[in-house]
């Protein structure tokens, strides 16, 4: 009887060890959420990932020009003497375009006189003696990750209508206009 119960007990053992199944594998899910960057200013050195926001390198948003004198910032040329960049930061996968246009120089009172000047980013010139649209500056057509487009701007000015304009302040603009593709 001892054996007929050794052996009911090792049945019992084995079919229970037999029917016993794996468990269900244990999950979990992972998610996150990046955020859309989309962004652009003028820089006064140019920027990278690491220092696009650093305060300290926005530029001050006035070039004032002096073409004769102690503190001559414009060559005979016309060539402006500043340091800006046209600075851009995105992640957006399928890229973005900056368009650039600028207005002439136009002096306050009455008849107002006209200064023109030509405005150049990435080799792309705006003449404001015509130029009747803005002009692509930057196009970036796709991304894979984060990235950053910082191109210096130079102006000159058409120095014979500079060298005989009537006194006065003169003020014009050159606009840059960040669009995200879809």
């Amino acid at each position: 009887m001892r054996k007929n119960l050794i052996i009911t007990l090792l049945l019992i053992l084995s079919a229970t060890l037999l029917t016993a199944a794996d468990p269900s594998p244990a999950t979990f899910s992972v998610s996150t959420k990046i955020s859309a960057v989309n962004d652009m200013k003028i820089t006064n050195t140019q920027v990278d990932e690491d220092t696009y926001s650093e305060p300290d390198n926005t530029f001050s948003g006035t070039v004032s020009i002096v073409g004769s004198g102690p503190d001559q910032n414009m060559d005979a040329n016309g060539n402006v003497d500043f340091t800006a960049y046209v600075s851009a930061i995105s992640n957006n996968r399928v890229g973005y375009t900056v368009l650039m246009s600028a207005t002439p120089l136009i002096s306050e009172g009455e008849p107002p006189a006209i200064i023109n000047y030509t405005v150049t980013v990435n080799e792309v010139p705006y003449d404001t003696t015509g130029t009747p649209a803005a002009v692509s500056v930057i196009t970036v057509e796709s991304l894979d990750e984060l990235s950053v487009e910082s191109l210096p701007i130079s102006v000159r000015v058409d120095r014979d209508q500079f060298d005989s304009a009537v006194a006065g302040t003169y003020t014009g603009s050159v606009t840059f206009e960040y669009t995200a593709a879809n």
